[in-house]
């Protein structure tokens, strides 16, 4: 299949921005710059942020009319959901998590889309609940090809769900590297008002698998007993907000917490930073990591998913919930920074020869248009 007149459908979980979202996104992007006609919809049909990115980057947002109310259609089953798709004539459809696939990959074939590719990003949407895995097990033949970022994911797939190790394609996220540096550091420091201070950074979902809340307790700690000394900058909103906010408000070193929001653009603060840092309780391959990574940052990270090859040798693993492994790791970066240069050029380095754009690109077109 060429790309001059093909139409791509990429489905989101949301207009929000979140890991497997700029994925998509940014994936769909490099459909556009290929002359693909591409449109992008989402699971949760709320508009937010990303409902701009798709304009700004000449892709055609779009309501897909998931329905959320009748138990049948909710799952899958949607007639509706069928006559819509039909309506958008896509020539093929990308879908973000196993969650997509359950609820559009019926609707999908019945509107005879020709190709439908799902992407998994991570074990825990999957293994949360038995509905879950069952799913998973039901739906994979629903897609004509299954890709996961990391081997482990591959794994589990296969050995836990008994989906076909043939079925399943590991093809790990791409950075475009290019756009991730530290151009904006002084600027945004600036803003902030950071001055000399060492500058943590966060960037995701605050919502309860991330532990946001644990981060901002760690991280208050530890300034605590030093007396200051360092920084922590928080970028992402969602459900954890407010309570990361209490945390803040009443704290004598509360100060010490910026909390910026959700930001269309993520790279001022990944800049303006010296150490990554996050305290999920579960992730695959960490998107902003990998952009911390490739902007010069090393990180602090516990030791779940992917996250324990990526960091080897190129930043501090902690033990996921355990507030004394995190403590113990922002202590020692805050009391001998001297590594931090050294580390984050390897961090570099590593995205650059393992994580290449062009690459992810170019097996995702074969698969989606070949």
């Amino acid at each position: 299949m060429q790309s001059a007149g093909t139409r791509l459908l990429q489905v989101l979980f949301s207009f929000r921005v979140g890991g497997s979202e700029m994925f998509g996104l940014e994936l769909a992007r490099q459909f556009v710059e290929h002359g693909v006609q591409v449109q992008c919809g989402a699971l949760d049909g709320s508009r937010g942020p990303l409902w701009e990115r798709c304009l700004s980057y000449g892709i055609e947002p779009v309501e897909l009319g998931v329905p959320t109310r009748n138990i049948l259609s909710r799952n899958g089953l949607s007639l509706a959901l069928a006559r819509r798709l039909r309506e958008l004539r896509p020539h093929a459809l990308h879908l973000q998590h196993f969650l997509g696939l359950h609820k559009l990959g019926i609707p999908a074939r019945l509107a005879g889309i020709p190709r439908v590719v799902v992407t998994e990003h991570t074990i825990f949407d999957v293994d949360q609940s038995a509905a879950g895995r069952l799913r998973a097990r039901l739906d994979w033949r629903l897609a004509d090809a299954i890709t996961v970022i990391h081997p482990g994911l591959r794994d589990y797939l296969s050995q836990r769900l008994a989906i076909p190790l043939e079925r399943l394609t590991v093809i790990p996220l791409g950075v475009e590297t290019e756009r991730f540096t530290r151009r904006e550091r002084a600027a945004t420091r600036a803003r902030l008002g950071l001055g000399e201070d060492l500058t943590f950074v966060f960037v995701g979902r605050l919502a309860p698998v991330k532990n946001v809340t644990g981060l901002i307790a760690g991280f208050l700690n530890v300034v605590a007993r030093r007396g200051g000394g360092a920084c922590l900058i928080v970028v992402g909103d969602g459900t954890e907000r407010a309570a990361c906010e209490r945390l803040r408000a009443h704290h004598p070193y509360g100060r010490l917490v910026h909390l910026v929001g959700e930001q269309g653009d993520t790279r001022p603060f990944l800049s303006a930073g010296d150490v990554f840092v996050m305290n999920s309780q579960n992730e695959g391959t960490p998107r902003a990591l990998l952009e911390a990574m490739s902007t010069g940052l090393p990180a602090i990270c516990p030791a779940i998913g992917g996250i324990p090859e990526i960091l080897r040798g190129r930043g501090w693993i902690t033990r996921a919930g355990d507030p004394a492994s995190l403590e113990a790791a922002l202590e020692q970066v805050i009391a001998e920074p001297g590594e931090i240069a050294a580390l984050g050029a390897r961090c570099r380095e590593y995205v650059l020869t393992h994580f290449d754009a062009a690459s992810v690109f170019e097996q995702y077109r074969e698969l989606l248009l070949g």
